[in-house]
């Protein structure tokens, strides 16, 4: 296991500031999870993000930030998914960490 907390991780802090900059308008609740959330991470495991709008988002909103993150500096894969499927959200948030703050 590698000693870097998701605390410390340069790329969690880039990738979480991309993503509030982009919902700043809109309540939303976001939730880390996968093998950061774990605590589990490498250097090279992708960052999981899970998005829980509290009303629905506008159209293209999600494939504009998917597009922030994917042409940022971040050098591993950002995994955005909408958690309003409930089933998905089920599977998601036993493991997950809100990661607003």
């Amino acid at each position: 296991m590698y000693s870097q907390t998701k605390a410390e991780t340069p790329n969690l802090a880039q990738v979480r500031q991309i993503i509030l900059d982009h919902l700043k308008d809109y309540s939303v609740q976001l939730y880390l999870f996968g093998s950061h959330a774990r605590g589990e991470a490498r250097p090279t495991s992708d960052i999981d993000v899970g998005i829980l709008p509290k009303a629905p988002l506008p159209i293209g909103l999600l494939a504009e930030l998917r597009e922030a993150l994917f042409e940022s500096l971040i050098p591993v894969t950002v995994d955005l998914v909408d958690l309003s499927d409930e089933d998905f959200k089920q599977q998601i948030l036993p493991e997950a960490i809100v990661w607003n703050v």
